[in-house]
């Protein structure tokens, strides 16, 4: 698919090797929101994911969104200005960890749908291999990330779920909330969103189904993601 039309933004995405995807569009309708000025979207693609926080926040909140591959970096700089926060978004084209070393900025949300293939054979596609495929761990972009939070600030991530329950187990950080993916009932888990802090809290966890045994969306995901989707 070329393009993907949201209820208030459009994504053209025929030149970006990974496309608007579930994982995605999850965390950036789950990802807490509140209290934010300064958002930091890592590897940012189409640039989905600042166009729906961008979408989710309040008007003096300013979203940064580093996106390494030249190409998705110009079409998401095209996103993001054909959408109605086009002033709130700054496109920087850069290595996540190469921003994360030389910013002086902070953050009061780091978000990031980031690689999780292990390298292996590469695709056909370069960008696609790029996109899929990272040398850098989970690990190096959240300890990097940290260095960049506020105060209260919080990091949240969409994971494969053994790695996402290897990076709780890796990091320093404070694991705050866990939602395990499940696709259908019945189904084990394949995917979990995931937030960390500084300050320690209890870790609140918790399950999202997306189909029913009918292969309908549930309740929870269609009032997690209504504001996006056209169909809900």
């Amino acid at each position: 698919m070329s393009s993907f039309t949201f209820k208030q933004f459009h994504i053209n995405q025929q030149h970006c090797a990974m496309k608007v995807g579930t994982d995605g569009i999850l965390l950036g309708a789950w990802a807490d929101i509140s209290h934010c000025k300064k958002i930091l979207d890592m590897g940012s693609g189409t640039g989905l994911l600042a166009l729906m926080l961008a979408q989710r926040s309040t008007p003096d909140c300013h979203i940064y969104a580093v996106e390494l591959d030249n190409i998705a970096a110009r079409q998401a700089q095209e996103n993001i200005r054909h959408s109605p926060w086009g002033n709130r978004i700054t496109l920087v084209q850069d290595d996540v960890l190469n921003f994360l070393q030389t910013t002086t900025k902070t953050f009061d949300l780091i978000v990031a749908n980031p690689p999780y293939f292990e390298q292996g054979v590469a695709c056909k596609d370069e960008g696609r291999t790029l996109a899929r495929y990272t040398k850098q761990s989970h690990l190096e972009w959240l300890t990097g990330a940290a260095e960049h939070l506020s105060t209260q600030g919080k990091i949240s991530f969409v994971l494969p779920y053994e790695a996402a329950k290897t990076l709780v187990k890796s990091t320093a950080l404070y694991c705050i909330k866990q939602t395990e993916i499940i696709t259908k009932i019945g189904k084990p888990s394949h995917r979990m969103l995931i937030t960390f802090a500084k300050q320690p809290q209890p870790c609140e966890q918790n399950q999202l189904v997306i189909y029913d045994e009918k292969n309908q969306h549930t309740a929870e995901f269609i009032a997690l993601t209504q504001a996006f989707y056209l169909k809900f």
